[in-house]
């Protein structure tokens, strides 16, 4: 591994058995190795900034509000590397990685060899996942993406055709003309609409809308349109 312009930091609480981790990984890895207290503000240290670092996360001692405080923090650095290390079980790990950016999971029982072993390939530009991680984060993902589909895929074609003209900026005395019905029905099917998408108004349903991972709703093509 070159570990020219490279570093590790491992953010956890001072201890002996830590300093004998760190002192083993600076033996194996060759860089820069350093510990960083949990109770102070996360901050890469000014000599840091520049290089390559992995920063190791210890999910033993620090709430999770923190854990998501430094990987805000040093995600204006291109070349930080988030992992977390002292997780407890796979189900922590999916619900962590849910919800941060974070390219590696280190459990309790992991070996010191293992751990070295997975940070070299982290400053290789790997992620280190076990397999049964990956497949369970693959079915996560996707199913958030179906979920939040699903409301939007819930409406009717007609419902789906006036939200696609709402979203083109459309009023309802617009739509009501471009689809030759009266205004008192776009009113009754934008009710039907918001009460399906649980919002209030058509700002919110218009947010949900721009907000769905694929377009669910087509730039509708009426009978006037074909005419």
């Amino acid at each position: 591994m070159d570990v020219t312009n490279t570093a590790l930091i491992m953010v956890t609480k001072g201890s002996p058995q830590n300093e004998l981790f760190l002192d083993y990984l600076r033996q194996q890895l060759g860089c820069h190795v350093q510990q960083l207290p949990t109770d102070e503000p996360p901050e890469l240290p000014e000599h840091l900034k520049g290089c390559r670092v992995v920063a190791l996360l210890d999910d033993d001692h620090l709430e999770e509000s923190v854990l998501r405080d430094w990987t805000q923090q040093l995600g204006q650095y291109d070349e930080a590397i988030f992992t977390a290390f002292n997780m407890s079980d796979e189900d922590r790990a999916v619900s962590l990685m849910m919800r941060m950016p974070l390219h590696g999971i280190f459990y309790r029982g992991d070996s010191l060899e293992l751990i070295s072993k997975g940070i070299r390939k982290l400053f290789e530009g790997e992620m280190w996942l076990s397999r049964p991680l990956m497949e369970r984060l693959l079915c996560a993902y996707w199913h958030r993406q179906h979920d939040e589909q699903l409301p939007l895929a819930s409406l009717t074609p007609r419902e789906q055709e006036i939200l696609g003209l709402l979203d083109s900026g459309a009023s309802n005395l617009d739509i009501a003309d471009r689809l030759s019905i009266s205004e008192h029905t776009v009113k009754s099917h934008l009710y039907h609409v918001f009460r399906k998408l649980k919002v209030r108004n058509r700002a919110q349903a218009l947010n949900l809308l721009r907000q769905q991972p694929t377009a669910v709703v087509a730039a509708p093509r009426t009978r006037r349109d074909s005419a």
